[in-house]
């Protein structure tokens, strides 16, 4: 059953009743004076569900939009204290002078060299 909202006519008392449908289109009777009391219009909260509404995709926005800076606040703090994590050429943990020779000693000892290639070429581009 809905909650309805009334006013007297005669003390402008504002109070709520729990009623049926049928019952909330009639006057009611004020707890305070007794006079009579109508029905108003009352504002009230609904929730528009799913995902094609404004106020959700501008939440999500928005938050998306905070999470990032975090992010790029947490990057840029890394990068002045240097603390970035860089790669070294290496095979297995043993460490070489340049990517090129990495890929050497990962083929002698018959590892995949893809992506010891693909650094070597990198580095040979950077020069």
């Amino acid at each position: 059953m809905p909650i309805y909202t009334f006013q007297c006519s005669a003390c402008d008392n504002e109070f709520e009743e729990l009623l049926s449908v049928a019952e909330g289109e009639e006057p009611q009777e004020c707890p305070k004076c007794k006079g009579e009391a109508h029905k108003i219009i009352a504002g009230c909260n609904f929730n528009l569900p799913g995902d094609g509404w404004a106020s959700k995709n501008g939440r999500i926005a928005g938050q998306m939009r905070d999470k990032n800076k975090k992010l790029a606040a947490k990057e840029e703090e890394q990068k002045r204290g240097g603390l970035v994590p860089t790669l070294v050429p290496n095979v297995g943990g043993e460490r070489t002078d340049s990517w090129s020779d990495a890929a050497k000693l990962a083929k002698d000892k018959g590892k995949d060299t893809t992506g010891y290639e693909k650094k070597a070429r990198e580095e040979s581009s950077s020069r």
